[in-house]
């Protein structure tokens, strides 16, 4: 008998509509982690970037970011008045919280400054999908060419993000935005496993999700209420996946989100309509979701679908993985 194998979806274009015409910087300010990617960022931030950009005629002020969540403060306070671009060199986080700054300034320089991304973390997974090329690994150094050869060529591109109303670490009410990923259930616990094994640099991910795995038997239920674009409240009795993505991937092979494009104006959402125990049918989803997103096959199991609005509220505090950081909880009923 012939055996039914599902597709993968086709991979879409990262953007639905044309770049501007080109308008190169001539000044700008770059901000990048020294500690990124195995710090290695100082190092492509003097080797390439800097060099490739005073090559090009842009005057170049550089900042670094000294501790966690630093990059929002600088994204939210730095003058920006004399320069024309405001240039990111880091990871995923690094990338959202500066963003995640700028976007909450009220001196109008969100509206005037074009910001530019420059992968040097460790996943990369927002720009591997803007640049269409490996931002990972071996392939960092020709990522970080291709980023700054796209910032002074000028043409730039309105992107979307999401806005996030969470309960912080402190439990207070917190607001922020992210233009990646956000994740609830087994993906952020499994990261929290990842952050431990840096060790093995972006194979991390992949190792811990299958080491998690072989604990599903003994995870704890999480159960959810979970609402979409308003409607009916769904309650559900233990979500053990939920992704609401921007872009496409998480981590270097996980495509969640194969319909998602970075300006489409949705999110892309895909979460578990029912509990998961099973080790063997939560590998084989794991291999759906690498195998280019044909988890979206799984309708027993998993929804898949695109949104604009998002509301998800847990029993008790689950932790929330925002551009790759675990750094926030999900509201409380």
């Amino acid at each position: 008998h012939a055996r039914y194998m599902p597709k993968a979806p086709p991979l879409l274009d990262p953007f639905k509509k044309p770049a501007s015409e080109p308008n190169p910087p001539t000044s700008a300010l770059l901000v990048y982690n020294p500690a990124g990617g195995k710090k290695r960022a100082a190092k492509l931030a003097d080797t390439i970037v800097l060099p490739l950009l005073k090559q090009a005629g842009i005057a170049v002020t550089v900042e670094t970011t000294k501790h966690a969540g630093h990059g929002v403060e600088l994204g939210r306070t730095l003058d920006l008045s004399s320069v024309d671009a405001l240039l990111v060199m880091g990871g995923d986080g690094t990338l959202g919280e500066v963003l995640d700054g700028f976007l909450s300034r009220d001196d109008g320089a969100a509206a005037r400054t074009t910001v530019g991304f420059i992968p040097a973390g460790t996943g990369n997974s927002y720009m591997r999908e803007v640049l269409g090329v490996p931002a990972s690994g071996a392939a960092v150094g020709a990522a970080v060419h291709a980023a700054v050869e796209a910032i002074v060529g000028g043409r730039s591109r309105a992107v979307d993000c999401q806005q996030l109303d969470m309960t912080g670490l402190d439990g207070k009410p917190l607001r922020r935005c992210s233009i990646n990923t956000v994740m609830a259930g087994f993906g952020p616990d499994a990261n929290a496993v990842a952050e431990r094994r840096r060790w093995l640099g972006s194979m991390r991910y992949s190792v811990s999700i299958k080491t998690e795995i072989l604990k599903l038997p003994w995870r704890k239920k999480l159960p959810c209420s979970l609402s979409v674009d308003g409607g009916s409240p769904q309650e559900m009795e233990d979500l053990f996946l939920f992704s609401c993505f921007v872009n496409k991937h998480t981590g270097v092979r996980h495509r969640l989100a194969p319909y998602a494009q970075l300006d489409d104006g949705l999110l892309d959402l895909a979460y578990t309509t029912r509990p998961l125990r099973s080790i063997a049918t939560a590998a084989k989803v794991d291999e759906m979701i690498k195998g280019g997103g044909k988890h979206v096959h799984a309708t027993s199991l998993l929804n898949v679908q695109q949104a604009s609005r998002v509301r998800l509220e847990t029993d008790t505090p689950a932790r929330l993985m925002v551009d790759g950081d675990i750094i926030r909880f999900t509201p409380r009923h």
